[in-house]
């Protein structure tokens, strides 16, 4: 499962936010924008775990907003299990 992420820092903080987040097992940091904007993607077995990994973000000093942009759950095992997509 992929996550999609757009997150806001308080202005100055998108680097060391970004540093900060990508040392999180799954998470990859792909763009920061005039150093308040990060977009990044969280790669996690499952739904939960994603979520699980989402939420270590919030005490990272700066961090102000956490956005979920996309999110692809075709291999979510619940799903598979469920026959949802076969």
């Amino acid at each position: 499962m992929i996550s999609g992420i757009y997150i806001e820092t308080i202005p100055g903080g998108a680097n060391n936010a970004a540093a900060l987040l990508a040392e999180i097992n799954g998470v990859e940091v792909h763009h920061i924008e005039d150093d308040y904007k990060i977009i990044l993607t969280i790669e996690a077995e499952s739904i939960n775990k994603s979520y699980e990994i989402a939420e270590t973000f919030k005490p990272i000093d700066g961090i102000l907003t956490i956005c979920l942009a996309y999110s692809n759950f075709e291999e979510e095992p619940a799903y598979q299990e469920a026959g949802v997509f076969r």
